[in-house]
């Protein structure tokens, strides 16, 4: 089956997050993508390089879901993007594994969208947070995609979770569908 979508799951502890889960659950239930969780690849909390690139074979779209932690993605995220995305292979003289492919950033927050703005008890918009992700696919000649929020993750009702499962889900589709006609 061909998984177009590389969804990458960056959450150290999964069965506490409510909803970083069901994002996870939205995204191994869609056709055409496949879910790559970098907790349970790499548990010694050491990322093989080789190994994390082979995950992009017929990928056209990445999709990283993670929670903010004061301001970044987990730790291991950054280690996977420090020892994945390397001169030669996604950047750099020879480096085009990631030229014209589609990324979107899919996050959790813990607080509510009011906190993040000038002014707010964050300070910013969480766009200001996603900007090093942003210049990650900029580098690498990706095609960054308008991100997907879900504020106030722990707190939200269980509609409110599903509706924005469903946002990801359409989201998912789309970039699946997207590589079709690419």
């Amino acid at each position: 089956m061909n998984e177009p979508v590389l969804f990458v799951l960056a959450h150290p502890d999964l069965f506490a997050s409510r909803a970083n889960k069901r994002m996870a659950e939205i995204a191994a239930a869609t056709d055409g993508v496949r879910v790559y969780d970098l907790y349970a690849e790499f548990p010694d909390m050491f990322v093989h390089g080789a190994d994390a690139r082979s995950a992009f074979d017929g990928v056209e779209a990445l999709v990283v879901q993670n929670p903010l932690y004061w301001y970044a993605g987990p730790g291991l995220l950054k280690e996977w993007f420090d020892r994945t995305f390397i001169a030669g292979w996604a950047y750099g003289r020879g480096g085009k594994a990631l030229k014209g492919k589609r990324y979107l950033a899919s996050v959790t927050t813990g607080s509510a969208a009011e906190a993040y703005r000038v002014g707010g008890r964050h300070g910013n918009p969480v766009e200001d947070y996603l900007k090093p992700y942003r210049q990650i696919a900029e580098f690498c000649q990706m095609r960054w995609q308008d991100p997907l929020v879900l504020h106030h993750a722990r707190s939200i009702s269980d509609d409110e979770l599903d509706q924005h499962a469903q946002l990801l889900k359409q989201r998912l589709e789309t970039l699946a569908a997207g590589s079709a006609n690419s």
